[in-house]
């Protein structure tokens, strides 16, 4: 019975989509077809079939979820957009090291749907990429995490003059050593604005690098073998810039201000 109900919901793109179209609420069959761009002849079976199961109900000239169908598509959704999360950039994800981001994270995977990758430019292969310097120079809340030194330290974040731009910098131990040894006094100058933070992270955290600001996020993740490769997984989706505060948060929580 079980394999029975998954192959009903999973094996038909027409009947996924229905069960998706109807969690916020009742429609006819006019809308119905409009809303999947599908055609009555064709949609008019798979919802019977979704009738005998007792996932849809036919009230008046509405088609609504059952209880049932209602827990099925709330618990289905996640796993839905995880899925599309990884499968829109396989191979990166594939070949990435996620063993230090948290389980919790790991499971709100899903809030990155929408996101975009975007790979180092070969003729300019240290720089960020456009993208990215076009959306962090606008941004007047920078919030960062990095166990790597990356170019924006020294010309975006510690070469940022404007006093109501507010950037908080979460790094290791590591990274910290080189802004005191190699930008001593532009670090000097950085802690000396009123909007600037500066956290140190003990532990050795393996993800390269994480922005989020009121525009967009930016993730780079190691790969498997422990090397940044400057691919970044970049969006602007409330949702991702959410996951990746929240990220950020967690590691600022075991730091140390300075």
């Amino acid at each position: 019975m079980e394999k029975t109900l998954i192959d009903l919901i999973f094996m038909s793109q027409k009947r996924k989509d229905l069960l998706l179209l109807l969690k916020n609420g009742g429609k006819p069959i006019e809308e119905i077809v409009k809303g999947l761009n599908v055609n009555p002849t064709g949609m008019l079976p798979q919802i019977k079939k979704l009738k005998d199961e007792n996932l849809v109900f036919q009230e008046d000239r509405e088609y609504r979820l059952t209880p049932l169908a209602k827990i099925l598509v709330e618990k289905m959704e996640p796993l839905l957009d995880t899925l599309q999360v990884i499968e829109e950039n396989a191979e990166y994800w594939q070949d990435r090291d996620l063993s230090e981001l948290p389980r919790t994270f790991l499971k709100r995977l899903n809030e990155l749907k929408f996101c975009f990758l975007v790979r180092p430019d070969p003729d300019n292969i240290f720089e960020p990429s456009s993208v990215f310097l076009d959306n962090i120079r606008k941004s007047k809340k920078i919030l960062c995490f990095s166990s790597i030194f990356h170019p924006v330290f020294s010309e975006i974040f510690l070469a940022n003059k404007d006093n109501d731009t507010r950037i908080t910098l979460v790094v290791t131990e590591k990274i910290c050593e080189r802004l005191k040894t190699d930008f001593k006094e532009e670090l000097k100058l950085y802690l000396a604005r009123e909007k600037r933070r500066l956290f140190i992270c003990k532990n050795e955290i393996k993800i390269a690098m994480l922005v989020k600001t009121e525009y967009f996020m930016a993730a780079d993740f190691l790969t498997s073998n422990g090397i940044f490769d400057q691919e970044t997984i970049m969006g602007f989706e409330p949702s991702a810039l959410r996951w990746t505060e929240d990220l950020v948060l967690h590691y600022k929580e075991q730091a140390q201000h300075i």
